[in-house]
């Protein structure tokens, strides 16, 4: 089941939204109404007025994440698509850009977008409210505040132009996943190695995020404190990241490899796949016909499978109870001399518990995701444990 619905594609780019954007737009109706005063008609048009910011701020993320992906396809890098979040809006890139100025272009068109639309509404403002009219706004909170509770365009065009502001300024804070993160990256990356680049760059962001973090507690914001507390975790997930990607660096698939465990046939009943793959440790076993390969059953749904099927699985009985029923045809298929790197990105993308390896027609290993994990394990005790190149 799919949890995203595609709203429409622009370049070749499809805009998708995740169901749980709703629960930011149900929020945005409850503070409307909570702000209504004078009875439930204007209630009402609280909820409107506030539903209607927040989809036109999304708007505008779309457009950030236009930004970021645009800027990409100029690259040739392909962007598989924007989906919108409660928290914000993310752009899938099939890959990562090769050279230090290609990324902090990419990044840097993301709050770049956001300083033209801010610059753009606000002379819209300057022109609609006016310019004496501004100053005052801007100078005295109390007038802003009673402005605003007006719920009109003109408070909707401010809110969404002091918005566009702080995401601009939000997006430059130099911490992972923010864009000043990765825009730091990039810089260091000119004169360090990408990984180094990485963790340093994420170091930074982990003491921003525990500065911003203790300062709201002691403050007694608890909703910034979660802030700090997300931007630190993401740091630590991109230094991870960059942790795994030096161990693996310019290692080949042969290298990690694992040997065809058992095969099972698609007529066999779950309970017999059960007995053969009970002494093996990986996580998905080939399924074979006629010494034919047709695809894969991995351990997960074959015990799903025999805790659906219940006593059919030894008996059995219907096709629910076979192999057949439950494998995945479509297997990623390797060959020994890949990049581990890029070996990791193919299963990654299309979430495989594992992978084939093939040379000359002929299957002669496995690779899985948790081989990788060990494999990094190993090299983050002992980097020269196998060699590169």
């Amino acid at each position: 089941m799919s949890w995203s619905s595609k709203l429409f594609t622009i370049r070749g780019i499809p805009v998708r939204v995740h169901v749980s954007f709703l629960l930011i737009v149900g929020w945005a109706a409850y503070i409307g109404l909570s702000a209504g005063e004078g009875g439930w008609r204007l209630s009402l048009g609280g909820a409107a007025f506030m539903v209607t910011f927040v989809l036109l701020l999304f708007a505008c993320v779309v457009l950030h994440e236009l930004g970021h992906s645009l800027v990409a396809q100029l690259f040739g890098i392909r962007v598989q698509d924007i989906t919108l979040w409660p928290i914000g809006g993310v752009a899938r890139m099939a890959k990562m850009p090769e050279k230090p100025y290609q990324e902090f272009l990419i990044t840097a068109a993301g709050p770049a977008t956001n300083i033209l639309l801010t610059i753009g509404l606000g002379a819209l403002a300057l022109v609609w409210i006016g310019p004496d009219q501004l100053l005052r706004l801007v100078t005295s909170s109390w007038l802003l505040s009673r402005f605003l509770s007006e719920m009109n365009g003109q408070a909707l065009l401010l809110l969404l132009t002091a918005n566009n502001a702080i995401l601009a300024l939000f997006n430059l804070i130099p911490a992972f996943p923010m864009d000043g993160g990765r825009l730091l990256r990039s810089l260091l990356a000119v004169f360090l190695p990408y990984p180094t680049a990485t963790r340093a760059a994420s170091v930074v962001g982990q003491v921003l995020a525990t500065f911003i973090g203790t300062a709201a507690l002691l403050a007694g914001n608890i909703m910034l404190a979660l802030v700090g507390l997300f931007v630190f975790m993401a740091a630590w997930q991109e230094r991870q990241q960059a942790i795994t990607q030096g161990a693996l660096a310019g290692l080949r698939v042969r290298q990690a490899m694992q040997p065809v465990g058992p095969r099972l046939h698609p007529l066999q009943t779950l309970s017999e796949a059960a007995a053969q793959a009970a002494t093996s440790p990986q996580p998905a076993y080939l399924v074979v016909d006629g010494g034919r390969l047709v695809g894969l059953l991995t351990r997960g749904e074959l015990i799903n499978a025999m805790r659906r099927a219940g006593p059919r699985a030894a008996a059995g009985a219907g096709p629910a109870a076979r192999v057949g029923s439950h494998l995945h045809r479509d297997v990623l298929q390797l060959r020994a001399d890949d990049l581990l790197l890029a070996a990791r990105k193919q299963l990654q993308e299309r979430s495989a518990v594992m992978g084939i390896v093939v040379e000359n027609g002929q299957v002669i290993g496995t690779l899985s995701q948790l081989d990788l994990a060990r494999l990094v394990d190993m090299l983050r005790a002992h980097p020269q444990a196998l060699p590169r190149g």
